[in-house]
């Protein structure tokens, strides 16, 4: 910064005391300007935390253990409670070489159930981190770049095509059968990717510019959502079943099978995030400020979205849309890790994870033996949350 001060010399030769005063005064108020203009130009998710007073409650590093802990703790409560009543003393004997049905019911169906639910819960949550610094907005989600509605199309024209391919099943496990439940993660994986590169074709203008491509992905969104609704419509009593809890955002009956086709994708974008994070850490400015870093942001935003919308895909891919995490969890990863890029990536893998992992918990624990998707309880949690955030965004306004 450079301030320019034009001096007028009394006739000694020396400043003149009003002249001195004006010469404070402006460098006060060109120094005040300069932070003023640095602070607006941060986004307005860290305005937002800002706000609500950023709670700096531990580092980086003591931090890990205490993500840890609770996540063992709601990891064990969820090979604990569901449908099936099974002991304390069955979940902690798991490994032990003779066995019980109880302890089988969680080998088979909860432990796998629960490793689905932290890899949503990190993907989901990472992705909305990265959606949210590169926008430069603190509303932004992964559903609004047709991640949630490509999938959500690609299941059911799916399962609409195995009408006329299959005869009609009597039962939801016959109706299942005809279309497994292994091959719908990679049906909706293809659909997600399939849904974003068509947001990222329309939105190009020699260039994307954020807006341009919010406002295509929630245009794309709801064309797919209307479409998705007429075919339901047509499915059959049980493939109908089947569709509304897919696209209700549930856990029932995914296992290891429904997990793997995604972890490649997951792994391979949360590692380019990890590389990326200095630089994504810099896009949290405007253009101008980051550019003035070194960072490309012409080249690198889009290939950072194109990151965070794969992520989000392979965590829709395993159990379909479940909303609010992508949302919320990089919001409450800002009021407690520090501000930097790294703390906040470390505490949205296990807040979101410890999020999802819990929401089911609570789904399965609340009206067993029956349960509620998952999808159903983060909104549930979500919207108080979400409403919130937007009374802190409208008040700074």
């Amino acid at each position: 910064m450079a301030l320019r001060v034009n001096t007028v010399r009394n006739g000694s030769g020396h400043l003149g005391g009003h002249h001195c005063a004006r010469v404070l005064f402006g460098a006060c108020a060109g120094w005040r300007d300069y932070h003023d203009h640095r602070r607006h130009r941060v986004s307005g998710a860290d305005a937002i935390c800002t706000s609500l007073q950023r709670i700096d409650i531990v580092s980086t590093r003591s931090a890990l253990p205490i993500y840890l802990v609770l996540l063992l703790i709601v990891c064990l409560l969820s090979l604990r409670f569901g449908a099936v009543e099974v002991a304390w003393s069955d979940v902690f004997n798991i490994t032990s070489e003779t066995p019980n049905a109880n302890t089988q019911v969680i080998l088979d169906y909860r432990l796998p159930r629960t490793v689905a639910a932290i890899v949503i819960g990190s993907y989901l949550a990472l992705s909305g981190l990265v959606f949210q610094t590169v926008l430069r907005n603190p509303l932004a989600d992964p559903t609004m770049f047709g991640v949630s509605g490509g999938a959500a199309f690609a299941v059911v024209a799916a399962m609409s095509l195995a009408i006329y391919l299959f005869p009609v099943g009597e039962s939801l496990q016959v109706a299942t059968s005809y279309l497994p439940m292994a091959v719908v993660p990679v049906i909706a994986l293809v659909g997600s990717l399939s849904a974003t590169a068509l947001v990222f074709w329309l939105a190009w203008d020699r260039g994307f510019s954020p807006l341009r491509l919010v406002l295509i992905g929630v245009v794309l969104a709801a064309v797919l959502n209307g479409i998705v609704m007429a075919m339901v419509l047509t499915l059959s009593e049980t493939r109908t079943e089947l569709a509304i809890l897919w696209l209700a955002g549930s856990l029932y009956a995914r296992d290891f099978s429904n997990v793997l086709p995604a972890l490649p994708w997951g792994v391979a974008a949360i590692s380019a995030i990890v590389i990326l994070s200095p630089q994504l850490s810099a896009l949290r400015f405007d253009p101008q400020t980051a550019a003035s870093m070194g960072v490309a942001t012409r080249t690198l935003a889009p290939v950072l979205l194109g990151i965070a919308a794969c992520l989000a895909a392979s965590a829709v891919s395993i159990a379909g849309p479940i909303g609010f995490v992508g949302l919320i969890v990089p919001h409450l990863a800002r009021l407690i890790a520090r501000p930097t890029i790294a703390a906040q990536i470390l505490s949205c893998l296990f807040i979101g994870a410890i999020l999802v992992v819990a929401s089911d918990t609570v789904g399965r624990a609340v009206a067993a033996p029956l349960e509620v998707p998952v999808g159903i309880v983060t909104s549930l949690l979500g919207a108080p949350v979400f409403a919130f955030l937007i009374r802190a965004q409208a008040k700074r306004i």
